[in-house]
């Protein structure tokens, strides 16, 4: 996997100095030491594992009960078929559990490598994308209950459903921008982190998860129409189910991914300096 990484980040190095110089601020440093951040999120993860059963397969194995319990109770409540509830809880979780980490886990990267950060002389963006990396390490345990499913048949696997891997691609890199934005603004404002887990409880509940779009009409479609989670949900649950994109989202995704480098390479360039002093 890393050298992987490492193979097409030597093909990309030559163009990145076409890019403004706060997207490089962001980017160069950790395509130079990729073996370091993809070491340092592999080895976390590893060592989350020690001393437990399952490590965060506990994680996993909350998202299958949950799905099993929104499928046995709402499923019957929304008149849906069990089997297609289910895979459509099933995706929208493992989906949402990223969009989540995004404004939550995420946005605490400078403090958990804060002895990191003060003490050593590596460059910062490198935790960033570290935090991100394990994302992808923790969607993996996640594809354990949809294997399973697919398995059993309640997830159709099509043609359509390889375009998952170029979706947690573009999910990768959207992350890294929100990231260093949430990150940055946890550490100078530490009521931030409370209350943006207390939002996210809201925007669980208003982004069809358990519930889908053709369930409500009317001004309450604004719910999930200027709701952004609800496109970085269906970008990645589409592909799971074996659904065709939609044209529609995937733009939007786009769109949000230029204007998250834009915004979060400005804001990282301004702010980082300072990030040491904050810890």
């Amino acid at each position: 996997m890393a050298f992987a990484l490492s193979f097409s980040a030597n093909s990309i190095k030559p163009y990145l100095r076409y890019l403004p110089q706060s997207v490089q601020v962001l980017v160069r440093p950790p395509l130079d030491n990729i073996h370091l951040w993809t070491g340092i999120a592999w080895i976390e993860t590893v060592q989350s594992y020690r001393r437990t059963v399952l490590g965060p397969l506990w994680i996993t194995i909350n998202l299958a009960i949950f799905t099993l319990a929104m499928t046995l109770i709402y499923g019957a409540l929304f008149s849906m078929p069990t089997r297609e509830y289910a895979a459509f809880v099933a995706c929208g979780m493992i989906a949402w559990s990223w969009s989540n980490a995004l404004l939550t886990d995420l946005g605490n990267t400078f403090m958990n490598y804060s002895s990191f950060v003060k003490n050593s002389t590596i460059n910062k963006a490198i935790f960033i994308w570290t935090a991100v990396y394990k994302q992808i390490i923790n969607l993996c345990h996640h594809m354990i209950v949809y294997a399973v499913l697919v398995a059993f048949g309640v997830v159709k696997f099509s043609i359509y459903s390889l375009l998952f891997f170029p979706a947690v691609v573009v999910m990768f890199l959207i992350s890294i921008p929100i990231t260093a934005i949430m990150a940055i603004l946890f550490t100078r404002y530490r009521d931030l982190q409370r209350l943006v887990a207390s939002t996210m409880i809201i925007f669980f509940m208003v982004t069809p998860i358990f519930w889908q779009t053709t369930m409500i009409s009317g001004w309450r479609t604004a719910l999930y129409i200027f709701n952004p989670f609800y496109y970085l949900v269906e970008f990645l649950r589409m592909p799971l189910m074996g659904l065709p994109p939609d044209p529609f989202i995937v733009s939007v995704v786009l769109a949000l991914l230029v204007f998250c480098w834009i915004a979060g390479a400005a804001f990282y360039k301004r702010y980082e300096r300072y990030v040491v002093f904050w810890l």
